[in-house]
């Protein structure tokens, strides 16, 4: 039998004793390592979580803002009696529609995440995007303010993976966003498949809105209150609106049949029609020279034209610059006149005599939302500022700001934007 020497033995034992050592340092950071294991895992979990929860308070505050629009426009017309029912509607239909949009999403291992009423908040955030809370702000809010939660007030805490190892089962995770609508000057339309500008194919003189919209005077001098309190614009008959009363007005600058404007009512302004209005120059409109006094008219609106329009819906509206001067030349503006077209064929244009029907051109200063409130029998058209949001509408970005951060009424929106 072979026998080992001591030196050999010495070695033999050296290494078996860095073999318990070893054991017993693995022994040691075995509880560290899973520890960083269970921190890694439950820590992205965590983050994962919380962009899911981001994501649903953007879109909730998002949806919920959206809701405002049409709100804001109606408690802001002069003479509305209704303004604290307005508000209470608008703000119940907001938080309906940001819950629900809260539902659509998932986070933290919950399908459809619910948002409580306590969380939706609304406010006014203000040009510079300072944010003011109701009840500090007691006008029409413009801002929707989420909180979405995963705790014990709605959904549960996030449950964790490793953490339970350690005595930490749960986690409370929450995301807040603030939503704010968004008014602009619309200077021109998109082209793109699948998207129709709903322009209605008639103008209107700014200072007859202008006025109403301050005063809520119409057009024949009085006030004509609709059923929810606020003054009706009386379009038809009037004869001091345009030549004929309210103006037609050709949206593909060659045509102004019954067909083609049955068809623009109907089906809104085409990706052709836009591409002629662009090739003619007449879009987009500039924001120092609004439009061009080479808008084709047509015969004035009739009795018979009533029936196509469509109450309920609302529309942009082309408004015209009263103008004296030549087609293409230079021009001031005849601020108040009874009578604001040309007559292109003429050369000139004299306020209140020539221009009328077929031979009528106008400059369109720009594009206002209206809502068709109100077919008397053939015998009258009423309508009211309304909130518009054309997802063909293109906008002078210099225009954009926040709702009711300027002092005149705007009805047309861009979508809303993320301001927290």
């Amino acid at each position: 039998m072979k026998s080992h020497s001591p030196k050999t033995r010495t070695r033999f034992t050296r290494r078996a004793e860095r073999r318990g050592a070893v054991t017993v340092l693995m022994a040691l950071l075995v509880v560290p390592f899973l520890a960083m294991v269970a921190f890694a895992v439950d820590v992205a979990w965590i983050v994962q979580s919380r962009s899911d929860l981001q994501n649903a308070a953007d879109s909730a505050a998002l949806a919920g803002a959206e809701q405002l629009m049409s709100g804001c426009v109606q408690y802001s017309l002069p003479g509305q009696t209704l303004q604290s029912t307005i508000l209470s509607a608008s703000e119940t239909v907001a938080k309906t529609y940001a819950k629900n949009f809260a539902g659509y999403n998932t986070a933290g291992g919950v399908s459809s995440l619910t948002l409580k009423d306590s969380d939706i908040q609304f406010g006014f955030t203000n040009a510079q995007l300072a944010y003011t809370a109701a009840p500090t702000y007691t006008g029409f809010p413009n801002t929707v303010k989420v909180t979405m939660r995963l705790d014990s007030q709605a959904n549960g805490a996030l449950k964790l993976f490793f953490a339970p190892i350690f005595g930490i089962s749960s986690t409370n995770v929450n995301a807040s966003a603030a939503a704010t609508i968004y008014t602009g000057t619309v200077v021109n339309f998109q082209t793109k498949p699948g998207i129709s500008g709903a322009i209605l194919p008639l103008t209107l003189d700014i200072n007859a809105w202008s006025t109403y919209v301050q005063t809520g005077v119409s057009s024949d001098g009085t006030t004509k209150t609709s059923a929810y309190g606020a003054p009706q614009l009386q379009v038809y008959p009037s004869p001091d609106l345009a030549p004929g009363n309210f103006g037609m007005l050709s949206l593909n600058d060659s045509s102004n049949s019954a067909s083609d404007i049955d068809s623009w009512i109907t089906n809104g302004l085409s990706q052709t029609d836009i591409s002629n209005l662009q090739s003619s120059n007449l879009l987009p409109l500039s924001s120092t020279n609004p439009g061009l006094w080479d808008w084709k008219g047509a015969t004035g609106f009739k009795s018979s034209d009533l029936n196509s329009l469509p109450v309920g819906q609302t529309f942009l509206l082309p408004v015209f610059e009263p103008v004296v001067g030549e087609p293409g030349a230079s021009y001031e503006a005849a601020s108040g006149s009874t009578y604001q077209s040309s007559d292109k064929t003429s050369g000139t244009a004299t306020v209140g005599t020539s221009g009328v029907g077929q031979n009528a051109y106008y400059n369109i200063y720009g594009f206002v939302g209206v809502k068709i409130t109100q077919i008397d029998q053939s015998q009258d058209a009423m309508i009211q500022p309304a909130a518009v949001l054309d997802p063909s509408a293109i906008f002078d970005p210099t225009t954009v700001v926040p709702a009711g951060t300027t002092s005149s009424l705007v009805t047309t929106f861009t979508t809303p934007k993320l301001t927290q």
